[in-house]
């Protein structure tokens, strides 16, 4: 895969070189394939929900 950043200005996209507009959008690739990413998203999902969970019940034995 290329690596590097790319910038799309006015839907053209190119290999980013020096200062960038700040209405450009920079994007770079990820070595990471989409499953990859999901499993990590959910894992960071379940983590959260889990912690949230967490502080509610200890907030709740204290009142």
């Amino acid at each position: 895969m290329s690596s590097g950043v790319f910038v799309s200005k006015n839907g053209v996209v190119s290999k980013a070189v020096g200062s960038q507009p700040k209405e450009a959008l920079l994007f770079a690739p990820s070595d990471k394939n989409s499953s990859q990413i999901l499993r990590e998203q959910r894992t960071a999902m379940k983590k959260s929900s889990k912690q949230i969970k967490d502080r509610f019940t200890q907030a709740s034995k204290r009142a």
